[in-house]
Parts: structure tokens; sequence; C-alpha cells
């Protein structure tokens, strides 16, 4: 099938090209920059209707990855344009090009601004269902991304799929790991949710559905006091040994864990398991053992 991905020459597009093509797929690259790739390839801004209307035809599944992540890097007037205006474009040229599917990449900000949990005295589950209520413009620009999943599903009949990311930009060692403990998600394992999604999408099996992709973790309300006051203890129960490696290596202390993310809905539907998740990471910690932490707590 012909897939194609917008906001190709980024991090996660990169990543998802080459399992695209091993799936059997075709993968057509849309980028405002020039791409190094041995598949199709168009350059264009989503902005311009006219260049994702050109990309699109005959376009099977659409990947719509293309956006800004921080509105601190542009003004917002460039920010909402890219990401809503880009977003309506596409969806336009895929009603246009008769797709059957469209994958939305959406953010766990839109339950709030990553930085600043829900609760501060308790730990809260971020399951899909609870309402979508960002309070920063990224959050709400994912938002209205997936209100028009919604809306061209209702006038359209196109099936799409969002996909809540956690935090997956390029990090050293330590607080990479570190991160998969706070809504945090590798990024390899965000592309096999993607691939998982077109699949779910050319099978008919989803008309409209969103997912959590973070890392696996094993917590629950049960947790909640050790996760809160004493990190280390809490995750020394889910793994053991887990706190000593840890202090072995500089790692004193951690920041309180107040939100986790289940990931059981995408397992259930999806088929999808993040694999790189918080256990293998330890073990690759055991076999490196000139890995030590810079800073107490090394994330965030």
């Amino acid at each position: 099938m012909r897939v194609v991905i917008t906001g190709a020459g980024g991090n996660l597009g990169t990543r998802l090209m080459p399992l695209l093509a091993d799936a059997g797929h075709d993968p057509v690259l849309f980028d405002s920059q020039p791409v190094e790739t041995p598949y199709e390839s168009f350059q264009g801004d989503v902005r311009d209707f006219a260049d994702v209307q050109a990309t699109l035809r005959g376009a099977d599944i659409v990947v719509h990855l293309a956006a800004i992540l921080g509105i601190a890097a542009t003004t917002p007037h460039d920010f909402y344009e890219i990401n809503l205006t880009g977003t309506f474009n596409v969806w336009e040229a895929a009603a246009q090009a008769g797709v059957r599917g469209l994958v939305f990449s959406s953010t766990m900000s839109v339950y709030k601004p990553h930085d600043r949990p829900l609760r501060e005295d308790a730990l809260t589950e971020m399951g899909e269902d609870l309402p979508a209520r960002p309070r920063d413009l990224y959050g709400y620009t994912k938002a209205a991304g997936e209100e028009m999943c919604r809306l061209y599903g209702r006038t359209h009949g196109i099936r799409s799929v969002a996909l809540r990311y956690g935090m997956f930009s390029p990090e050293p060692f330590f607080p990479y790991g570190i991160r998969l403990l706070y809504g945090g998600v590798d990024a390899d394992d965000v592309a096999r949710a993607v691939l998982a999604s077109v699949e779910a999408l050319l099978s008919e099996k989803i008309g409209y559905d969103v997912f959590n992709v973070e890392s696996l973790v094993p917590f629950s309300k049960a947790d909640e006091a050790q996760l809160l006051h004493d990190p280390l203890a809490a995750l020394d129960k889910h793994y053991p040994g887990s706190a000593g490696l840890l202090c072995s290596r500089n790692v004193k202390h951690l920041a309180p864990i107040r939100e986790y993310y289940p990931m059981s809905h995408a397992a259930d539907v999806l088929g999808f398991r993040p694999e790189c998740n918080f256990d293998q990471w330890l073990d690759e910690l055991q076999s490196r053992p000139e890995e030590r932490s810079q800073r107490n707590p090394p994330w965030p």
C-alpha cells in the first residue's frame, strides 16, 4: 500500500520508513526539507494546500507527523498555522484523494502540559478515557487535530487513529532511561505503534480510536505512597535490585512519580506492546559499568 508520511525527515519518520517498507508498503515521504532516501519523496509545506494535494494523490494511508513541538521555537501564529492549518490541509487532501485511513500524531499534552501533573497529592492513571483539557497551545492544536479525525470520519467515512505519544526526543543514556518512568517512550516503539495503526486501518478493524503510546510500567494505585514519597523503594519492589544499582551509579533520589499511562488499550485493539521499557534499560545499565548519572535526579 502507498503510505504517505508528512514530516518524514524527523526523528520518528526516519525510523518509520524502513518498518513500512519491510512490511510490504511503499513509503512516500513529504517534508519541508530535502530527505536523503531511497523512497519516493516530495518537498513542500503543509501550509500550502497544493503541495499537500500533489503528494497525497494515489495514497492509501496517510501518517501525519508534521508539526512544531515547542512554541518557544517560533511565533504563535506560525505554530498555529503549521499544526492546525497544516492538519486541515492534510485532511482535505486526504478526503479528495479518497484515502483509506489516517494516523494522526497526537500527544499526552492533550491531558495537560507535559511538565505539570494533574494532581500534586495523588497518583493519576492517565487513561485514554480522561477528558482532553490541554492548558497550552501545543496541546490545544493536538486536541483539535483529534477532533478533525472524528469530523472527517463522520463526513467522509475515513478511518483514523490518534496516537498520544509520550516523550521520545533524543536524550543521553541516563536521562532517557529514567524518563521511561515519567511518560517517556522509546522512538522505535513509537514507530512500531504507528505501523500497528496502519495495519489496523487497512484491516478496517477500527473506525476511529485513540491510544496512549508510552513505555510500559507496572505501577498501580497500590504504589501511590511510595511513588510520591520514595520512588526508589517503589522501583525496588517491581524491579528487585534496581535501587541498589541506581544508587551505585550516583542516583541518590528520584522526583515523585505522580502519573502513569496504561498501555492495555493499545495491546487489546492494536496488538501493540512497547518493547524498550525500563527493565530492558536496567539490563543495559548493568552491562555498562562506566555509566554514571551526572545529576540528581537524572530526569527531569
